[in-house]
């Protein structure tokens, strides 16, 4: 089942990447010869129409859109032919494509309801300077009520704060033995690493389940606030890693393979949401600037631009990429190997 899994949501994430660049390569006159999913050796090819093989490659992590004259200009239908604005939709496309596609999953997963935890909502955390800090809230706070109605669990704390920013509000905390009232008044513009209130919070003493839905109305920017969300803990995350705040964990397609098969016992919902960050993932990581990548490949527009029109020769260009793409396979099984040893040793595996 783990296997299954992740397979679909691979496949799932490598065709609507691969298919913004096919898309956007047909509708602007390039010349597309192969559409592969999965790297070579090619194990058959399930269809040709016109110039374009459909094929199916032997090694399942990743796909391709092969495209004539990717470095080479020499022919005018070639992708190295086109303008350098042309060549910069090509090469984002895919990306894009991701993006929407998580949209479009965020969308799906509120249309259908999250499967949010009901019991007690804990005070993991206080921003110093924060209006919970000036309240007098502390670590290891519960909080009961908000202006006298029951708080169940962090969802409901949240959007009923949301909706009285600006406006004091008055808290039922629970500390050790004793219960108290705790007035405060919620930000309207809070920092970007901070809530209205300044507090951390979780639900705690789980006792159930209840579904959380909302209409098409509030899932369209719902969902573009979890895109935002979760680009914004990716990128907060590297930083923390480079900085040296947590250890770096980086997951390879074991890894990613083994929590997919976790999730998905967990149901539909939940694989679908982890879907989605994946498509996010795979969006920023292709833009990355390093050779055999998108990114790497609009650095070389970009620096053609900067030295208005010069090229780099098609050869140099593609042995870069050829060694890039060499690097990119190499760190791949690295971390693959680690993932496998992890695994045995029986240490949890988290997404990175």
């Amino acid at each position: 089942m783990t296997l299954i899994a992740f397979l679909l949501v691979l496949s799932l994430l490598v065709f609507v990447h691969e298919f913004g660049h096919f898309m956007v390569a047909k509708l602007t006159g390039i010349k597309v010869e192969e559409f592969g999913l999965g790297y070579p050796p090619r194990l058959l090819t399930i269809a040709k129409r016109g110039d374009t093989e459909y094929t199916l490659n032997a090694i399942p992590f990743g796909g391709f859109v092969r495209m004539l004259g990717e470095e080479n200009p020499s022919h005018p239908d070639s992708l190295a032919a086109k303008s350098k604005l042309t060549r910069t939709g090509v090469l984002l496309a895919g990306s894009v494509m991701n993006v929407v596609l998580a949209f479009l999953l965020f969308i799906g997963v509120g249309l259908t309801g999250f499967d949010i935890p009901i019991g007690s909502v804990a005070i993991v955390g206080v921003a110093p300077g924060s209006p919970a800090a000036a309240a007098g809230l502390r670590e290891g706070d519960t909080i009961l009520s908000i202006d006298g109605l029951t708080v169940r669990n962090t969802y409901e704390l949240s959007g009923y704060t949301r909706e009285r920013l600006g406006e004091e509000v008055t808290l039922r905390i629970q500390r050790g033995e004793r219960t108290m009232p705790v007035r405060l008044t919620p930000r309207q513009e809070p920092p970007v690493d901070e809530g209205p209130m300044g507090v951390i919070i979780q639900t705690v003493d789980i006792v159930g389940t209840d579904k959380l839905r909302y209409s098409l109305w509030e899932t369209i920017p719902m969902a573009g606030r979890m895109i935002g969300n979760v680009v914004l803990a990716i990128f907060s995350g590297v930083a923390s890693m480079i900085q040296g705040v947590i250890a770096p964990d980086i997951m390879g397609p074991v890894g990613i393979a083994a929590v997919t098969g976790e999730i998905a016992k967990s149901g539909l919902v939940a694989l679908t949401q982890f879907t989605a960050f994946l498509s996010i993932q795979l969006a920023i990581l292709n833009l990355l600037p390093f050779p055999g990548l998108d990114g790497g490949r609009l650095a070389f527009v970009a620096f053609e631009a900067l030295r208005r029109g010069k090229r780099v020769s098609p050869e140099k260009e593609g042995l870069i990429h050829l060694v890039g793409l060499v690097i990119l396979i190499g760190l791949m099984l690295i971390v693959s190997y680690q993932d496998v040893v992890r695994l045995l040793s029986s240490q949890p595996i988290l997404p990175p």
